[in-house]
């Protein structure tokens, strides 16, 4: 922004010089060669210009500072722009990593869910057995075997 002000400073300067060149011209000449020095055409800097062209000179320099300013506005526009596109970005590649977070979640609570079914299957098929020791001794000993079964053969 400092380059579109130091510019428009700049085109002000530039723009007294020049009103002020073509005004000493209009007088004939007489004020170039004989304003603040007796230095035969040499420009000065201290040449006098009337309200009109100064009032001229200003609107220019004002406008000047204008244009600086709307070309600043654009490039700060452009420079958000892509920090926005930046930012955009980072947060879909969040967004992505969050979309293939919940299916893994949601695959690993299906798995446990159904390892816990298991679990509780073979839970229901195994019988807590305490040894005749831990109960009442006095029992006596008990022995289990297992029972024969026949099967007929299909008629």
């Amino acid at each position: 922004m400092a380059e579109f002000a130091s510019k428009g400073v700049a085109g002000a300067g530039l723009g007294l010089g020049i009103a002020g060149t073509a005004l000493g011209l209009l007088n004939g000449g007489a004020g170039l060669l004989n304003l603040h020095s007796g230095m035969a055409g040499c420009c000065s800097e201290n040449t006098a210009v009337n309200r009109y062209e100064l009032n001229l000179t200003q609107e220019i320099a004002s406008k000047d500072a204008r244009i600086g300013l709307l070309e600043s506005q654009v490039y700060v526009d452009q420079k958000l722009t892509e920090v926005y596109k930046d930012l955009n970005a980072q947060v879909n590649a969040i967004q992505a990593q969050l979309s293939q977070q919940a299916v893994y979640n949601a695959t690993l609570n299906g798995t446990v869910s159904c390892i816990q079914g298991q679990i509780a299957q073979l839970q229901s098929l195994t019988k807590l057995v305490v040894p005749n020791t831990s109960v009442c001794p006095g029992w006596g000993s008990v022995n289990v075997t297992p029972a024969t079964t026949t099967t007929t053969p299909a008629a």
